[in-house]
């Protein structure tokens, strides 16, 4: 029994070992660095209500690992439900939001193009896609056009996932996220004039480590 119990236990802390080696591995393997990103840039078509189809909108700026870069992709609105203040007034909507929706029922990725052309592929907001919860809005009602149309500021939270099947260049194989913050310039809910806002996040990707020849 005690001979048995010994092996059992020898064993088990060869599996350990080999467990923990095999971890040591994979990490050295892999590289973690810090992502931050500024930019900004416009929604040429608005954005949509619940339930239209997605639209584009592109952007410029800076982040670290990119450069300069710009980026295209298309968003999609899921829910708006109305908030009021304790009078009863009607003084906004808030809501869910993410990468937008193709007719095949796949997100349309946000796709980084880095200065020197290598691609980031994202997709924000999708929890299928690996974000941890649906991207999430709030809007403020400013004003009022004559028709009485509401013109709205937005702010937008999101999480942008990098997609590493579909990333090029040194984001090949790189996984990871960040948070997204966007504000946009007033607009009038429901049209389709270009809308511009700005954005900035921050987080962290984790970049398959080079094999040196």
């Amino acid at each position: 029994m005690r001979i048995s119990r010994l092996r059992t236990l020898a064993m088990s802390l060869a599996v350990g070992v080999l467990w923990l080696s095999a971890a040591a591995e994979s990490a050295r393997a892999q590289v973690v660095k810090p992502f931050k990103i500024v930019g900004g840039g416009i929604g040429p078509t608005g954005i949509p209500l619940p339930g239209q189809p997605a639209r584009m909108f592109w952007s410029i700026g800076q982040a670290t690992q990119l450069g300069r870069y710009c980026g295209e992709g298309a968003v999609g609105t899921d829910s708006a439900d109305p908030v009021v203040d304790p009078e009863g007034n009607l003084v906004g909507f808030k809501g869910e939001f993410g990468s937008g929706i193709d007719a095949n029922g796949d997100a349309i990725p946000f796709v980084f193009t880095g200065a020197n052309g290598d691609q980031l592929v994202t997709v924000f907001g999708r929890e299928a896609y690996g974000a941890e919860e649906p991207g999430t809005f709030e809007l403020t009602i400013v004003g009022l056009t004559p028709e009485g149309a509401p013109i709205v500021t937005a702010y937008f939270i999101a999480e942008f996932v990098a997609q590493p099947k579909e990333s090029t260049g040194k984001f090949a194989g790189a996984t990871g996220s960040w948070i997204m913050y966007a504000r946009s310039a007033p607009f009038v809910l429901g049209s389709t004039d270009p809308l511009a806002y700005w954005w900035q996040g921050q987080g962290a990707l984790t970049f398959p480590k080079k094999k040196s020849k």
